[in-house]
């Protein structure tokens, strides 16, 4: 059975743009997110008078948003008042891909971090004081002796000690763990967001002009929360 087509944006999808991008980039590209998840598709001439940005600085932070696959943009040639033809761009979010992007630069990090732990697991963890033999982690069960409940060198039945050079891998090994812990409300939204069918208004909004619009005005409350 096909996914029903939903024709507003879901508030799980709205919070999981919000907060990864809070997260994990500048307050300015956030702002630029959240205005375009108010509303669906803005004119670059309406952000920069809103955010009181330069076009070159606005620019630089939607081509990051761009590049991540984030934002898409639209050009539409218009006329202005006294008759002449100029371009304009329109920026909206690329909800298409987002969720996508998401979940792979999410598996990318934990596989990295995975195979720093893999390698971490293989280094020396204990050492003997007496012939300096080194053992891993992976070796320190063969070690314990169940006689004298120690760690016992095998080769010099001297007790071995831990590595103080390892402390900082053994570190290391918890990342993964703090990783998970600290992107599961991230998880928690790509599963509520996962199999969602969007309708084609949403993936390709038409522009609108927000100077003829009271939400335009509205926008302007959210650089207060911004820059408590």
């Amino acid at each position: 059975m096909e996914p029903e087509v939903l024709t507003e944006v879901p508030e799980s999808l709205k919070r999981l743009i919000r907060l990864v991008t809070r997260g994990f980039y500048s307050i300015e590209h956030a702002i630029v997110i959240d205005l375009l998840v108010r509303n669906p598709c803005m004119k670059e001439d309406d952000i920069i008078e809103l955010l009181k940005y330069d076009r070159k600085q606005l620019r630089s932070y939607i081509n990051t948003l761009k590049s991540e696959k984030f934002l898409k943009f639209r050009m539409r040639v218009e006329t202005d008042t006294e008759g002449k033809m100029t371009r304009h761009n329109y920026y909206f979010i690329n909800y298409l891909m987002f969720v996508n992007v998401v979940k792979y630069k999410l598996d990318h990090v934990r596989r990295k971090i995975e195979m720093e732990e893999r390698d971490n697991t293989s280094r020396a963890s204990f050492k003997c004081p007496g012939c300096e033999k080194t053992f891993t982690d992976l070796e320190v069960d063969q070690l314990f002796d169940l006689s004298t409940q120690k760690f016992i060198c095998t080769y010099c039945s001297e007790e071995v000690v831990e590595d103080e050079s390892a402390v900082m891998q053994k570190d290391a090994r918890t990342l993964l763990a703090k990783f998970n812990e600290q992107i599961e409300p991230i998880y928690v939204l790509l599963r509520e967001c996962d199999g969602i069918s969007l309708s084609q208004d949403i993936l390709e909004p038409e522009p609108t002009d927000l100077k003829h619009t009271s939400r335009y005005v509205a926008n302007s409350q959210i650089l207060v929360y911004f820059y408590l």
